[in-house]
C-alpha cells in the first residue's frame, strides 16, 4: 500500500506556502487561489483553505533513508526548530527498528521524519528534498474508530499486527504488504511530541490501489474501492 496522494485543509494556507517553499525549499506545484501541492518522494500532499471550517491539523510521517538520520535532522534544525517531548528532539521506536523526530508547519500540522533502519532504503547521496522517499504514516482521525475499522477491513486494510482494536488505542492500519500506515484513532489522542489532540478534519486519500478514503465536509467517514 502506497499513499499516492493526501489533501489536507488549512486555515493558514499563505503561512503555510511559504514555510515550505521558502524554509523548507520544496517546489510548489499545481498552484491555485485556494490550493496548492508538494511533493514528497512516490506521495504528494496537497493543501486547501476552500470552505475550511476552524483550525484543522493532521499529523503524517515521511521515510527517509536509513542511514541518514542525522544528517536529516541537521538539515532540519538548520531550517526549523524540532519538537520535543520529556526533553528529547528523537524517538527510538523498539517494534520497528526506527528512529523519528517532528516539527510543525505554521498550519500546526505535526511532520515526522521516521528512519526505519531495517526497510528505508540506505543513501549516499547528501540529504535533501530529494532523499524523501515517500509518505510511510497518515493520521485518519474519526468519530467511530471500530466502525470505520471494520470498513477498512473488508477493503484488505487491517491492523500492522493483526490484533484486536480498540477505541482508545492508535491502530497502525495497512495491507501488511508495506510499512505504510493509515493512523486510525479516535478524537482527544495526544500526538507524540506535541501537545496537540487528535481531532476529526476533513480530509481525502488516495491509495495506489485505487482506494479513495477520508473525511467528508460532515466530518464522516467514506472509503470508494
Amino acid at each position: 500500500m502506497d499513499i499516492l496522494t493526501t489533501k489536507l485543509k488549512t486555515h493558514k494556507l499563505e503561512d503555510t506556502k511559504h514555510f515550505y517553499k521558502h524554509i523548507l525549499g520544496f517546489s510548489i506545484e499545481n498552484e491555485k487561489p485556494n490550493s496548492f501541492q508538494i511533493q514528497l518522494g512516490r506521495s504528494s500532499i496537497e493543501f486547501n483553505d476552500q470552505d475550511v471550517v476552524g483550525e484543522p491539523y493532521y499529523h503524517f510521517a515521511c521515510d527517509i533513508p536509513s542511514n541518514q538520520f542525522l544528517e536529516a535532522k541537521k538539515w532540519v534544525m538548520s531550517k526549523t526548530n524540532l519538537l520535543t517531548e520529556n526533553g528529547a528532539d528523537e524517538i527510538a521506536f523498539t517494534f520497528s527498528v526506527a528512529k523519528s523526530f517532528y516539527f510543525e508547519d505554521p498550519a500546526g500540522n505535526i511532520i515526522e521524519f521516521i528512519a526505519s533502519l531495517e526497510d528505508n532504503p540506505p543513501s549516499d547521496i547528501p540529504f535533501s528534498l530529494e532523499s524523501i522517499q515517500k509518505l510511510s504514516e497518515m493520521s485518519l482521525v474519526v468519530h467511530d474508530k471500530m466502525s470505520v475499522a471494520n470498513l477498512l477491513k473488508k477493503n484488505k486494510i487491517v491492523d500492522r499486527n493483526d490484533s484486536e482494536i480498540t477505541s482508545d488505542s492508535l491502530s497502525f492500519m495497512s495491507d501488511n504488504k508495506s510499512k505504510v500506515y493509515l493512523l486510525l484513532a479516535e478524537p482527544n489522542r495526544k500526538w507524540l511530541f506535541s501537545d496537540k489532540k487528535s481531532k476529526v478534519f476533513p480530509i481525502d486519500i488516495s491509495l495506489d490501489s485505487g482506494t479513495i478514503l477520508g473525511i467528508n465536509k460532515e466530518n464522516e467517514f467514506y472509503i470508494n474501492s
